[in-house]
C-alpha cells in the first residue's frame, strides 16, 4: 500500500517511464511557475503601491505650491493696492503710532489726523514707507496680506458708549 500511484500505473503497464519523467517536469515548472506569478504580483502590488504613494506626494505637493503661488499672488496685488490707493501726506503735524513694538512718527495735517483717530483712515507699510490709506482697503488687507497694516484705529472719536468716563474724552490733538 505504500506504493504511489505513480508506481502503480507503471507496474500495470498503464503509463511508460517517460510519460512519468514528463509529468514530474510539468508539475515542477507549474511550482516555479506558481511561485514566481505569486513573486511577481507581490511585487507588482508593492510597485503599484509605491506609485500610488508617489502620485498622492506629488499631488500634496503641487497643492501646496499653488496655494502658495496665489498667496503670494494676492499678497503682490495688496502691496499695488495700498500704492495705488495712497493718501497723500505731507502735514506739519506728527502723528505717533506703535508698530512692530516701536513708536513711529507720521507727518500728517490737522484733517487727516482727525480721520486717523476717527478710523476713515488707517497707515500700511509697503516698500519701506508707511503710507495713509482708506479705512475700506483694511478688510481686504488682513485677508489678503494682514503684515502690510502698521496701524488701524480701534475705536472711532465719537465713542461707542462704552467708556470708561464719557464725560472726560481724551483730545483727539493730545501731544505729549
Amino acid at each position: 500500500m505504500s506504493d504511489s500511484l505513480r508506481d502503480q500505473l507503471l507496474k500495470a503497464g498503464l503509463a511508460d517511464q517517460q510519460s512519468v519523467k514528463k509529468a514530474r517536469t510539468q508539475k515542477r515548472k507549474k511550482r516555479r511557475r506558481g511561485e514566481a506569478d505569486e513573486e511577481q504580483a507581490s511585487a507588482s502590488a508593492a510597485a503599484a503601491q509605491r506609485e500610488a504613494d508617489r502620485r498622492a506626494r506629488d499631488r500634496t505637493l503641487n497643492r501646496r505650491r499653488q496655494e502658495e503661488r496665489e498667496q503670494q499672488a494676492r499678497e503682490k496685488a495688496a502691496r499695488s493696492l495700498v500704492v495705488e490707493r495712497e493718501v497723500a501726506h505731507d502735514g506739519d503735524e506728527r502723528f505717533h503710532f506703535e508698530h512692530n513694538g516701536s513708536i513711529r512718527p507720521i507727518n500728517v495735517s490737522g484733517e487727516q489726523r482727525r480721520a486717523l483717530a476717527a478710523g476713515e483712515l488707517a497707515i500700511a507699510r509697503t516698500r519701506g514707507r508707511y503710507r495713509l490709506i482708506p479705512a475700506d482697503l483694511v478688510d481686504r488687507l488682513r485677508q489678503d496680506a494682514p503684515f502690510l497694516l502698521a496701524w488701524v484705529a480701534t475705536h472711532s472719536a465719537a465713542g461707542d458708549g462704552s467708556d470708561e468716563y464719557p464725560d472726560h474724552p481724551i483730545p483727539d490733538d493730545l501731544m505729549w
